[in-house]
């Protein structure tokens, strides 16, 4: 939300014209947003809805007085949190990055932040230069449940197998039609490649770790609803890969809440 001490108006006091004489001429900036996406219904701009990417243009163009259109490395859905979401867009802005970053800082809801901004290529996009994206799912698996992290970790309070888990996420690794786990964009291919995959124990949590090239719509979060059945013991690992091999969308679980997603890092 704007603070008081560090409106637009304020903002412009402080440095005179320079700010709206910055028309001509345009850099890329690639920034790296952190966001907590409970209020929010995704990171894609909707009509009449709450997103990350209206906020965070809605920040930029409080601070730049001129319209900023982002783009995302990832489209992360409703209540999906991110630390290292990677956006770019083109600014007139001619002062210096820092002085950006904290004026957007300033500015934007408390649920969202830039941990970085820097100058881009001009050939860089947050999406179509990226390698990989890393995502974490974080599992709370105690009888009880915790209020201070319900907005972070899934509470499940039957206890789960974490190597069976582990066992059946393996058969997923490697270039395969993901088709029983996710829904591409309209024309995409359902064809992805996990690069890595991990499921281990920390104390009273299970983290799900997955990195790829790239992730069909609610593809993480059905693969570790799947990982749960696989865990309290109602599909066996193999039963993971008969299927994914099956490529039928109904023979999966439901997917996991979204509130115990992030995206972590965007690799490129």
């Amino acid at each position: 939300m704007p603070l008081p001490w560090l409106s637009w108006s304020s903002w412009s006091e402080m440095y005179g014209q320079r700010t709206r004489e910055s028309t001509s001429g345009t850099r890329k900036i690639k920034a790296v947003v952190e966001y907590d996406g409970t209020r929010y219904a995704g990171f894609q701009q909707q009509p009449s809805q709450l997103t990350i990417q209206g906020e965070v243009e809605r920040a930029l163009a409080e601070v730049t007085q001129q319209r900023t259109k982002i783009v995302g490395a990832g489209r992360t859905d409703a209540g999906v949190h991110a630390k290292g979401q990677v956006v770019h867009f083109l600014t007139g802005w001619k002062r210096s990055l820092k002085e950006l970053d904290r004026a957007f800082n300033a500015l934007v809801s408390d649920d969202v932040a830039i941990r970085e901004m820097a100058v881009a290529p001009s050939d860089f996009h947050a999406r179509f230069s990226a390698v990989t994206r890393e995502y974490r799912y974080t599992i709370l698996n105690q009888e009880v449940r915790s209020p201070l992290e319900a907005r972070y970790a899934y509470h499940h309070a039957q206890p789960l197998d974490e190597a069976a888990m582990r066992k059946a996420l393996a058969y997923l690794v490697g270039t395969h039609d993901f088709s029983s786990f996710g829904q591409p964009t309209q024309g995409d291919s359902t064809v992805r490649k996990i690069v890595h995959a991990s499921c281990f124990r920390g104390g009273t949590h299970i983290y799900v770790d997955l990195t790829a090239n790239a992730f069909l719509r609610r593809m993480v979060r059905s693969i570790v609803g799947t990982l749960v059945l696989v865990g309290r013991g109602a599909l066996s690992p193999v039963n993971v890969k008969e299927i994914f091999q099956a490529r039928d969308r109904s023979l999966a679980g439901s997917p996991a809440p979204p509130h115990g997603l992030c995206l972590v890092r965007v690799n490129y």
